[in-house]
């Protein structure tokens, strides 16, 4: 009897699979003196990776909550002093524990800002100031930050925007990023 072809699967694996594959072999079943096969030489089995997953066990990591942080204030200058307040709101769905605003002068300031508890100055233009918790639908506390120009400028672009989120998934970005021109008029400027 003459088998042309023999083919192994051998399927191993807890977290992964091996598979194994054998080639074409041939064998004679005649009686009498043995003879070598025609042919060629079986392959060497090749080894096949599969993709298996493993099983998932403990919990399914929580999505981040959502929650819309929005930043409105006022900026006027008056002279060579510059004033800015500002208040964060969370616009919901979820609370935020605490967050951080980042406000950036296209002026730098001579000597130091004036500002709120939680704010410090993380570079030469720039205050970073704490929200603490904010709840969802309602306006935290106001923050305000007080500068002297440098040099007298007509005019001083204003950024505001947010340095921290407190671990909540933003779905709007537009209304916590900002860029405010303030003209040397004494007018307030809203934002």
């Amino acid at each position: 009897m003459r088998v042309r072809t023999r083919a192994w699967l051998l399927l191993v694996g807890c977290a992964g699979g091996v598979l194994w594959t054998g080639g074409p072999a041939q064998a004679t079943g005649r009686p009498g003196p043995a003879s070598p096969a025609p042919g060629p030489a079986s392959p060497a089995p090749r080894v096949v990776s599969a993709a298996v997953s493993p099983p998932r066990t403990g919990p399914v990591p929580a999505a981040a909550p959502r929650a819309d942080l929005a930043f409105h204030g006022h900026a006027v200058i008056d002279g060579d002093r510059m004033e800015v307040r500002l208040t964060p709101r969370d616009h919901g769905p979820a609370a935020v524990p605490e967050a951080s605003v980042r406000v950036r002068w296209s002026v730098g300031p001579a000597g130091a800002v004036t500002s709120s508890p939680g704010c410090a100055r993380t570079g030469e233009r720039t205050v970073v100031c704490g929200t603490g918790a904010l709840v969802a639908g309602q306006a935290g506390q106001e923050i305000r930050l007080g500068v002297r120009l440098r040099v007298p400028a007509p005019e001083v672009t204003l950024e505001v925007e947010t340095a921290w989120n407190g671990g909540v998934t933003d779905p709007d970005r537009t209304n916590d990023r900002l860029r405010v021109l303030v003209l040397p008029t004494g007018d307030e400027y809203s934002f």
